[in-house]
Formats: C-alpha cells, structure tokens, sequence
C-alpha cells in the first residue's frame, strides 16, 4: 500500500470564471490577507526575519511589508514578539521592516495572477468554511513548488520538519500551513512521466497535501467563543483517541476488506488480469489476436463487476468504468484508502500502542478531504464511511455553529457560480472543439 499523489477526481478551476462564487471570493480574500507566501524556485512573495539570542523567526509576505492597513498589524506583530510596545520595540518593529522590505525588492516577484490561481486551487481543497476559519485566524500559508517544505521554512523547522511533503502547525495562537506541489501547477505535463513534476501532478499534489493539512486544521474543537479546546479525532496531546473516531477507524478499515471481497468475488480478479495483459502489450507495442483476445475478455468482466455492483447498491464503482484500466484503478483506490486509513511512517509510531492509535485516528480523519479530492464524494463516503460521517457530520458542523457563534453572522453554503462574458463562453466553445486539452495521468501501479 502506498499513498497516490497524482490521482485527482477532478481538475479544479483556477480562472474566475469557472469558479463557484464563493470560492472565488475566498481566493480573493486570502490574496489579500497578505497571509499566502508562495516560493516558485524563481519566484518568491515574502522575506524572513531571524533574531536567535530570543528564538525569534518571522516571515511576512510582500503585502504586509508594503499595504497600510497590514503593515501597522505586522508592526505590532513584531513588537508583540519584543514584549512591550516601548519606544525602543517601535523603533526596532522599523527597522526590521526596513530590512524586509530590502530583502523583498531583492527578489523576483510572484506576479498578482499568479498567486490567485495558486489561491484558487487551494481554497478549493475543503470545505469553505474552513478557509473563512483560515482568514479569520490569520493563518499563514505556504506553497512551495519545491518537493518538499523545506524551502519555506527556518533553520530550527527545518531541521524537524523540512523534508515533509506538507505540514500544518500550530501552539494554539500561531498557525501556520505547508504544501509542496513538486513542481509547476501550471507547467507542461511531461510525457515520460505524466505522474510526477510539473503540470496536472503537481496540481493534484498540491490540492492532495492541502487537503490533508487543512484537513489537520478543521479537526481543532472549539467552544462557543472560538477558542480551541481539543480535537474531534483526540485529546490536544495525541494520546488518546476520542471513542466514536477510534470506531469509525476500525469499521472502515474492515469495510475496505469487506468490499474488496464483494468485488474480488464479482470477478474483478480476473478483470485485473486481463487488464495487465491489455496494458503490457499496449505497453509494448504489441498487436494482433492476443491483445485482442484479453481485451474482450477484459470487457466482459468490467461488464459483469458493473451489474454485480448495481445490484449490490455499490454506486461508487460506475465513475471508474471511464478508466482505460478499471479494475486496475479501483485496486489502487481500495489500497490508497487502507493506508491513509492505517498511515505507516516512523513518525508516527509509538511506545504506547493506545497513543499509537490516536495519532491513527488524528491522520485518517485528516485525511478524510484529501481523498475526496482523489476519488470523489461518492467513493470516500464508501470506503470510509465512518470517518466521513464524523468529518462532514460533525467536524463541519462543529465549525459552522461555532463560526455563527463567534461572528454573529450565519453561514450558508453558496453554490452560485462566476458569470461567464459572452467572449469567455465563445472563447470556451471554440477551444472545445479545435483545441483539445490534455487530461490528467491515472496511471497507477
């Protein structure tokens, strides 16, 4: 089992006029906030600020360093971190936004464009209400185009943390989110490895880690007045998990098995092997009787595993009857679900095993948006089904009630889209028909 980065269900929008409105404000909003800091390798959008005699480390994007209304709040952030707001902290708060600014006009600027369609994906990894958390806590996020976040991080972080794919940190006042893309979000798609680098991959693996640290984020509990009190998954320590959680891991861990029995017994093992013989000799080159022969075979399966499902009220296996390899695919999603399910790394292991099993749970729930992002609503609340009633049942609404508690202002879903000019829809029309677009890689091993 391993974890697929480069699977997404599908291609999310990153101009305005495909976005959901609210979405798109959202992107707007964090742009603004000054709070996004992008390093695209070239490119960057904010400076750093290291003090080690009083283990201070800093960094403020262009914004705050350069627009009034953010530059007074980085002000006093700053002399915050010095004590009390004394002559002396004011004139060293200057100072150290003399130096930043110095660093910042040294660097080649990540162009406004840019850091919207960055924003626009983003946003777009979780629930809005999530993101209105986000920007109403300030939250710091990052978005390296590097492999790891290593690139955006302090010399003390990143000692700990810096070859992480993604990260979401906090000590209950200073949040900050991490995620590497491994590449060019908007870059050509490679040929020779269209599951990794620069294009479509490093879109879905940027969406896939966001989701998943933001994904950390929304499973903060808080009470009435917004303050954080715990997690959904476990107590703030990691050391035990909360009970309905705990079960709801379990459950779907076995669900996984038992489904994947259902579908093994409706003949999806020998669709899987006439599946790798089409693939090889499509692989190779390979024509004639026998690439046709396993083809048919193939086809017969697929056919027979899409009643079985039907009648068996399985619903999700349809949206994989348009992949070139069916059978393939879904043994890839069934073991990408057992793992972020049951997550292996030395990280996360521990002497205490109930200790071991709330870090468990506080990484599948987590994980929860993420893999919505892969394989979609359907087929998550399918395999997970426990853990995704907890997360869209519980967490969200946690956060939506308490986020009408503490701004007095109840929230509801928006699901109006951007209007489109008559020019845009043209525009669109015309590269459907003449310009076909290249689709994401969902080749999987």
């Amino acid at each position: 089992m391993t974890n697929l980065y480069h699977i997404i269900d599908k291609v999310p929008p990153y101009t305005p006029e495909e976005m959901l409105i609210e979405y798109e404000e959202l992107a707007q909003s964090l742009v603004k906030s000054g709070k996004i800091r992008i390093d695209t390798d070239d490119k960057a959008n904010f400076a750093r600020f290291s003090d080690p005699h009083r283990n201070i480390n800093l960094m403020f994007s262009k914004e705050e360093l350069t627009v009034p209304d953010l530059v007074e709040q980085t002000r006093l952030s700053i002399i915050g971190r010095y004590g009390k707001p004394t002559e002396l902290n004011h004139k060293k708060a200057n100072e150290i936004i003399r130096s930043l600014r110095s660093q910042i006009s040294k660097l080649q600027p990540v162009p406004v464009d840019l850091s919207l369609k960055l924003a626009r994906i983003f946003v777009q990894s979780v629930h809005p209400i999530v993101i209105k958390w986000l920007l109403m806590e300030k939250v710091e996020v990052f978005i390296a185009y590097s492999h790891n976040i290593g690139d955006m991080m302090d010399i003390q972080s990143w000692r700990q943390a810096g070859s992480n794919s993604g990260m979401q940190s906090t000590d209950g006042r200073n949040a900050a989110i991490f995620v590497s893309c491994g590449g060019d979000p908007f870059g050509e798609t490679a040929k020779e490895h269209p599951t990794y680098g620069d294009g479509f991959p490093a879109m879905a693996r940027m969406q896939i880690i966001a989701g998943q640290e933001i994904g950390h984020y929304s499973d903060i509990l808080r009470d009435s007045r917004g303050r954080q009190i715990g997690r959904h998954s476990a107590n703030f320590a990691c050391t035990r998990a909360t009970p309905n959680v705990l079960h709801a891991r379990r459950q779907d861990l076995k669900n996984c098995d038992s489904i994947a029995r259902i579908l093994y017994a409706s003949g999806m093992d020998k669709l899987i092997q006439y599946e790798e013989a089409v693939r090889f000799y499509n692989k190779n080159k390979i024509g004639g009787a026998r690439l046709w022969y396993n083809k048919l075979l193939a086809w017969i399966y697929k056919h027979k595993l899409l009643i079985t499902s039907h009648n068996k009220n399985m619903p999700f296996v349809k949206r994989f009857a348009k992949d070139e390899y069916m059978g393939l695919m879904i043994r890839a999603m069934i073991a990408d679900m057992k793992f972020n399910l049951e997550p292996v790394a030395d990280v996360y292991k521990r002497d205490d095993k109930e200790a071991q099993e709330a870090i468990a749970c506080v990484e599948a729930l987590a994980r929860v948006p993420q893999q919505v992002v892969k394989w979609g609503f359907l087929t998550t609340k399918a395999m997970m089904s426990g853990l995704y009633h907890v997360y869209y049942g519980q967490v969200i609404p946690s956060l939506i009630e308490c986020y009408g508690l503490v701004t007095g202002k109840p929230y509801t879903r928006n699901y109006e889209y951007m209007k489109q000019s008559l020019g845009y829809k043209i525009k669109k029309l015309f590269k459907s028909l003449f310009n076909k677009e290249p689709k994401p890689s969902r080749e999987v091993p």
